[in-house]
Formats: C-alpha cells, structure tokens, sequence
C-alpha cells in the first residue's frame, strides 16, 4: 500500500513538471505581466502631399500585328529575334517576291510600248496638221488623229498606274515594323503559307516608350482632380509601395462617370526609356492633387481609431499615452495632423496590439515608415 502512495506521489511531481516546463516554453501561456515590445518613432514634421492611391494597367501607345497583304504566298524569310527592338521600318519578314517581280516587268513592258506607241500618234498628229494648212488632207482626218493621240495619252497613264500598283504589291513582300518597339513570339514560321485572314498575322510589335496608364478614381475626387489643373502629376510606385517606377502626368480622362462603379477613367503618360513598365502590368497609382507644406504627417499605421476618434499611442516615460489628434488628410500611407501633436514625441509604429493607456511597454527602435 505504501509502494502505491509513493508511485502516485512520483507521477503527480512529473506532471507539475511538465505542465511546468510548457508554460515556460509557450508564449500564449507565458505569464501575463509580460512586458510587451514596442517599434517607435520620432513625430516630424515633413511636406504632405494630398493623393489618391489606385490600381492601374500598363497599356502600350501601340500595338501592331503584322500582317501580310498578299494572300496564299509562302513566307520566305524570318529577320528579327523574338523579343528585340526594332526600328521604325526595319525589315521583319520576307515573302516569296518573284510573281510579283514578273508582274513588275510585265507592266513596264506594256507601259514603254504605249508610250511608243503615243509617240508615233503624236508625230502624225503633227504631219496632218501641217497638211490641213496646206489643203492636202481633211479637217477630219485630223480631228481624227488628234484622238487617236488622247487615246494613246490615257492609254499610256493606265499602264502607269498599273506599273505603279506592280511596285505597290512588290512592296507588300516585305513586312517592315511602322513603330519602333518590341517584337512579341512569332506566330509563323519560314515556309508556310500566309493569308490576309491570318488572325494572329505574322508577329506584333509593342510600342514601348512611352506608355500608358489607365486608372479610375472615385467621382467623390473630380472637383479636386479639376481644381488640380489639366495634366496633374501620377506617380507610379510597385507592389509594397517602397519604390517609385515612373512620375507622368495625367493626359486625358472619360467624358462621363461609370454608373456601375461611380469612378472616372484616367490616362496617364509616362517615360519609359529602360523598359521598367511593361504591358498589361498592375502598378500602383498615386494621383497627386495638392500639396499641403510642413505638417506633422505620420505612417497611415500609427493612426487607430478608438470609439469614433484617431488616435496615436505614444510612449512616455515607458508607458503608453494614448494621444487624440486631428486627422486633415489622408492618402491612405501618411495622414496629416492638423492638432494633437506638436513633433518629437514617440509614437508606436509597431506592436499597438492590444496596448492600452498606462501600460508599460519595451521599446525597440523602430525603422522609418
């Protein structure tokens, strides 16, 4: 019996252990005056500008696909590499140019023997006039050669302008790039038959410098968007919106408001000489309208909202004072404070989960937001 006592006694100490051991070892479980670690940073002053953060797309100026204008001829040759740049009427593609070539000399010929032809005509039409004057032919002898002449004369445009339209289909063998831009995969390969119905034509080309961005903005935004002038700036910034990719201008917008989702189209222009936007790309937009100069502007972050009033959490004296501030503007990354604040306290930047006033916190430098 007491060999019982003691083995119950052994296992209830091992379990106080364990359950011991976890505690210390599970943060929820931890003991709960645990001093929670808080990022701070200085309040500055610094110039806010007022903006409208969206979503837009990358949209080239232009694209072209390259089609043929002939139609059932085999493609000869392929001049370009997928993906490079290409020059305006640089060479991309041949096809197989003899018919057209024959059809060439064919109109020459016809052209240089309709203008012997008028030569002749106008010779006689000289020699009969000269014997009209002399009575020894007939007035419509000469009336007739006369016509004969303009007969040869129109004759002779016609085979002119079907030498020019040889030249025209000649040229058409060639497939040469109208913008300059980067070439896309190409859609045929050297030797097979292309159509003037191929959809997908021979190869595209996109014009890559400048490029278009296009984005809408609440209908709430249109007096300040027109208050801001005819080309307001746009910033365009990536994913985290830590780097800036392009600053453009707006160019154009929509003539009427999207009733299904109450915004207004814009288009923006941007540079874009090292390619850094690509087509069909989502970018960030900043539209910036006004600026407002040295105000006391703060990470979006660092503004809570408690009981329908901003606040901020700032540490005094390693405890937390929860500070109400007024909230003028807001650009959905910094807001600007109009009262509250008056710069260099330290606010909570980080780690403003469940704080609360009085608390005491560790504080950690934080990094600049």
């Amino acid at each position: 019996m007491k060999f019982w006592r003691l083995s119950i006694a052994a296992l209830l100490i091992m379990l106080v252990v364990v359950i011991w051991h976890h505690l210390q070892s599970t943060p929820g479980l931890a003991r709960k005056d645990k001093i929670p670690n808080v990022h701070v940073q200085a309040v500055a002053r610094s110039d806010f500008v007022e903006s409208v953060d969206e979503i837009g797309t990358v949209t080239p100026v232009r694209t072209v696909v390259i089609r043929t204008q002939l139609d059932g001829q085999p493609l000869l040759h392929i001049n370009f590499h997928e993906g490079q740049t290409v020059d305006v009427g640089q060479l991309l593609a041949e096809i197989d140019p003899r018919p057209y070539r024959i059809a060439l000399a064919q109109a020459q010929a016809q052209l240089l023997r309709d203008q012997q032809l008028l030569i002749n005509a106008q010779v006689d039409a000289q020699r009969y006039r000269t014997l009209l004057a002399q009575r020894s032919v007939s007035q419509q002898t000469e009336v007739t050669q006369d016509s004969l002449v303009k007969q040869d004369q129109a004759q002779v445009a016609a085979d002119q302008a079907a030498l020019d339209n040889a030249r025209l289909q000649l040229s058409y063998t060639e497939l040469r790039s109208p913008v300059k831009g980067r070439i896309g995969l190409r859609q045929v390969d050297p030797g097979n038959i292309v159509h003037v119905a191929d959809v997908n034509g021979v190869v595209s080309v996109t014009q890559m410098d400048p490029m278009d961005v296009f984005f809408s903005v609440p209908q709430d935004v249109l007096p300040a968007l027109q208050a801001a002038g005819d080309h307001p700036e746009v910033e365009l910034w990536d994913r985290d919106h830590l780097h800036q990719l392009a600053s453009g201008a707006v160019i154009s917008h929509d003539n009427q408001i999207d009733t299904t989702t109450d915004t207004l189209k814009l288009r923006a222009e941007f540079d874009n000489p090292r390619g850094t936007l690509f087509p069909n790309e989502f970018v960030n937009v900043r539209l910036l309208l006004h600026k407002t100069y040295q105000g006391i502007v703060l990470p979006r972050q660092a503004v809570l909202l408690h009981d329908h009033d901003s606040v901020v959490d700032l540490v005094v004296q390693g405890r937390i004072d929860e500070r109400k501030v007024q909230v003028l503007a807001d650009d959905g990354t910094h807001v600007l404070i109009g009262s509250g604040l008056s710069g260099g306290e330290s606010m909570v930047v980080e780690g403003t989960d469940k704080l609360r006033p009085g608390m005491k916190v560790h504080v950690v430098p934080g990094r600049a937001l």
